[in-house]
């Protein structure tokens, strides 16, 4: 049967490079998603850090919760940079959404006896990164294979 060699003689001039290609992008992409969502979620950490020695040093056990805020934030931003893994992903989303919760306690009902306020420079940006933060860890757990 000449026509059943056909199929075979012809895998030799189909070129796969473009689905790899495409692969290899995705990936790229993925990693500099994880890179950004490491940063995100360490200059929370940094900001949190810097708070505590402006003031935050001075409040009873808000203080404490911001330095620990702080080192579970570097941390956590360490950890994204150095793997891809499920559980440093949710650990990463669930700082963020946990610090925004946190916060949003705080500005309504207080917190250990400290009520923060909503609006400020500090406020809108650490919020803003552990928004971002949680938005783009969301993004990289349904890509995850």
């Amino acid at each position: 049967m000449p026509g059943a060699a056909y199929p075979l003689v012809m895998a030799q001039y189909i070129d796969l490079s473009a689905r790899r290609s495409f692969t290899r992008k995705r990936a790229d992409g993925v990693v500099a998603a994880q890179g950004a969502a490491a940063l995100l979620v360490a200059a929370a950490g940094a900001i949190h850090l810097y708070l505590w020695f402006d003031y935050f040093h001075r409040v009873h056990v808000v203080g404490a919760l911001f330095l620990l805020n702080a080192a579970v934030g570097l941390a956590l931003g360490a950890a994204l940079l150095a793997r891809r893994n499920v559980l440093v992903l949710l650990l990463a989303g669930g700082y963020a959404i946990g610090t925004l919760v946190a916060f949003a306690i705080s500005t309504r009902w207080g917190l250990y006896g400290y009520r923060e306020t909503f609006w400020g420079s500090w406020q809108e940006a650490a919020g803003g990164l552990e928004l971002a933060a949680a938005l783009l860890v969301a993004l990289l757990l349904a890509s995850f294979r």
